[in-house]
């Protein structure tokens, strides 16, 4: 088991990027307008690229929203068959399935909608405003969704995450290592920029270059380190 970052004083990998500690990170968006917008009924689109903090988003709507299980969530790229709405919307509840009754004030967050029919969009469009009290459209680049009716009920309400600037990816680095001296901030924007501004990337080129200078015993990140890492 490689155990570099114990040299430097942590326990477990300060630059990981799997589900734990670290995983709910927003940078440079304001999640509580996100919440607000959804309370108050609105329709948004999420639009954003791998490593942009779509998933961390996603999943802090799922867990202010899912525990009033008044929340659906449904990939469009799970199945090429149109998307069986009553049954989503019936199967939230006990009750509700029990008796056949549709809920209502549902939020329904569909991820991948690029892969969204246009049938199912006007069945979406709608329940909207009587069993859908927000939808929260996700994908990467809303010019790939072909169907009016998304558009129509999205109007001017897109969210994009787009590129982050080096401050925020600094702030990124050291609210993972502190103020330790083994990577500068010259570094970190320099990594930053190698990772094409994409944070997840800059974290995995973090922990490449720092388990190089540990293993060296360096005391800091050089451009020799990265050199040797990178070509």
């Amino acid at each position: 088991m490689d155990i570099w970052f114990r040299e430097l004083g942590f326990w477990n990998n300060p630059f990981s990027i799997k589900p734990g500690a670290f995983d709910n990170e927003i940078y440079g968006y304001d999640i509580d307008l996100i919440l607000s917008k959804i309370e108050n009924g609105e329709v948004l689109f999420i639009e954003g690229g791998y490593g942009r903090g779509k998933t961390s988003i996603l999943k802090r709507i799922i867990e202010r929203f899912g525990g009033e299980k008044k929340l659906i969530y449904y990939s469009c790229n799970r199945t090429e068959s149109s998307i069986d709405v009553d049954s989503l919307i019936k199967g939230r509840t006990f009750w509700t399935k029990l008796f056949g009754m549709m809920d209502d004030n549902l939020i329904l967050l569909l991820d991948e909608v690029q892969d969204l029919g246009d049938t199912d969009a006007r069945i979406i469009k709608d329940y909207f405003g009587n069993h859908f009290k927000s939808i929260i459209f996700v994908s990467s680049d809303i010019k790939a969704i072909k169907v009016d009716g998304i558009k129509d009920l999205v109007g001017d309400n897109i969210i994009k995450l787009g590129r982050l600037d080096d401050n925020i990816a600094i702030d990124i680095v050291r609210k993972r290592i502190g103020s330790l001296d083994i990577i500068s901030n010259d570094m970190i924007k320099e990594l930053f920029k190698m990772s094409e501004y994409n944070p997840r990337t800059l974290l995995q080129n973090c922990e490449a270059v720092c388990k190089v200078a540990v293993k060296k015993g360096d005391l800091k990140v050089t451009k020799e380190h990265i050199k040797e890492v990178f070509g």
